[in-house]
């Protein structure tokens, strides 16, 4: 089974973006797909045989999702936040609208802590060891990188381009290998 998650933010309803985040989660043979906010599901019919057919989706609730348009698509409304369990480590997920960083989360070295929002990319390690992820936005990008993703493997996390599944070679980050195994 993969360990391979991957982690978008900002769809805003998009059926084009939904659909390339499920053609890419396919590729990279991904277990889960992480939303950080704003999905706002739509009724549409395609838009609803997709969600039917996707891996796992884990989403937190965005300032721009609504309790009307997730029930309209028969989905619970998502949590403010969520802590999930991956490879030892803590992701701490979050739409980033209302809590900005990892600090007060119980975060350590090595956890996570993503965020959406921005509609902006960003990949980095805190002074307390602790990565920051942004996957930027799929619909509404607000770079000149347009559209992109982040994907969590084996190997570290990297971000994007959505349309082409390029990796973006300043937002990558490689984990090390580890001393305690």
């Amino acid at each position: 089974m993969s360990n391979t998650l991957l982690l978008a933010s900002d769809l805003h309803g998009s059926l084009t973006a939904l659909t390339l985040l499920d053609q890419r989660a396919r590729e990279h043979q991904a277990k889960s797909i992480l939303i950080a906010g704003d999905f706002c599901p739509s009724g549409h019919p395609h838009f609803q045989l997709l969600l039917q057919n996707i891996p796992q989706l884990l989403l937190v609730r965005g300032n721009c999702d609504s309790s009307y348009d997730f029930s309209n698509a028969g989905i619970a409304l998502p949590p403010l936040k969520r802590s999930i369990d991956w490879q030892g480590r803590t992701i701490f997920m979050t739409h980033g609208d209302r809590i900005h960083s990892p600090f007060g989360q119980n975060l350590k070295a090595g956890d996570i802590f993503v965020s959406g929002h921005t509609h902006t990319p960003k990949l980095q390690k805190g002074e307390d060891g602790v990565i920051w992820v942004n996957p930027g936005s799929t619909t509404y990008p607000r770079t000149t990188l347009g559209p992109t993703y982040a994907l969590f493997d084996d190997e570290g996390i990297s971000i994007h381009k959505l349309d082409d599944d390029q990796p973006i070679p300043s937002l990558q980050y490689y984990f090390l290998p580890r001393t305690d195994q």
